[in-house]
């Protein structure tokens, strides 16, 4: 398979060699999925999702659209992205992994607390000890 290239946009640092570009590392794990088919932009469109169809002689990743006007959404098949095993085996996978990081993306208080255990520095410099100038 040939090397993927992406196009992605972010915040350019430019220092005295070299030119950095810091762009969002989810946006960038979907571009990658999509560059490689494993993540598809109806994903993130409003009233539309791929999804696992078995209900015909194989199994096959649709895209789905709702075409209800309000209520409860009514989903119509829209078209067929893939009915290969392999592939729809490591699209599902792919999706699993990016759960995960939206998941650690939603909360990262608890990953920073759970990597530093220790409590604040107490003692002399501490800010409840300090007494303002004038009151010395």
């Amino acid at each position: 398979m040939p090397r993927k290239t992406l196009s992605l946009s972010g915040e350019v640092h430019i220092s005295s060699d070299r030119v950095y570009t810091t762009v969002d590392a989810l946006t960038a794990l979907k571009a990658v999925g999509v560059a490689y088919g494993l993540h598809h932009h109806a994903e993130e469109e409003r009233g539309r999702r791929v999804m696992l169809y078995e209900g015909g002689e194989r199994p096959a990743l649709v895209i789905e659209a709702d075409t209800s006007y309000h209520g409860s959404p009514t989903w119509d098949q829209v078209c067929i992205l893939t009915d290969d095993p392999k592939q729809i085996a490591r699209y599902l996978a792919f999706q699993d992994a990016l759960k995960i990081v939206k998941e650690m993306e939603l909360e990262p208080e608890k990953i920073t607390s759970q990597r530093d255990p220790s409590p604040p520095p107490q003692g002399r410099d501490s800010k409840k000890e300090r007494k303002p100038r004038y009151e010395r």
